[in-house]
């Protein structure tokens, strides 16, 4: 006989905060990028600014972590956590949200695979008791 496993049909209460973490987040991030990254006049405007503006400053920490790749770089540290040292549900949550930022700043290699660790020891962790 084969052990029974033991598999979930609905959605937790943790699962939807999360779910709404991740949709917060993510769209967060779109609507920044949306107004401050991609219209070239924001790049004009903080190059021709002496002192970094509130928009320009972390324009410019984005922009760092995206040449530094440290985008995909954490998500796929906090997937690895999450699915290997099987930290808490936060931490497999925080991959899913970098993981998705990091692909929204060219940065998909390793972002998909954070995001992928993320998802698998999200469904894997279960609801909390």
């Amino acid at each position: 006989m084969t052990p029974s496993i033991r598999t979930r049909t609905r959605p937790s209460r943790q699962d939807w905060l999360g779910l709404g973490i991740v949709t917060a987040a993510t769209a967060g991030l779109m609507t920044y990028r949306a107004i401050f990254i991609e219209p070239r006049s924001w790049g004009a405007i903080c190059a021709a600014a002496a002192g970094a503006t509130l928009a320009c400053a972390p324009r410019a920490a984005l922009f760092w972590l995206q040449t530094k790749y440290l985008w995909g770089g954490i998500a796929l540290a906090l997937g690895v956590l999450a699915f290997l040292a099987r930290w808490p549900f936060a931490v497999a949550v925080a991959a899913v949200v970098m993981g998705i930022a990091a692909v929204e700043n060219y940065n998909a290699t390793w972002g998909m695979v954070g995001v992928a660790l993320g998802v698998w020891a999200w469904l894997r962790i279960g609801p909390t008791k």
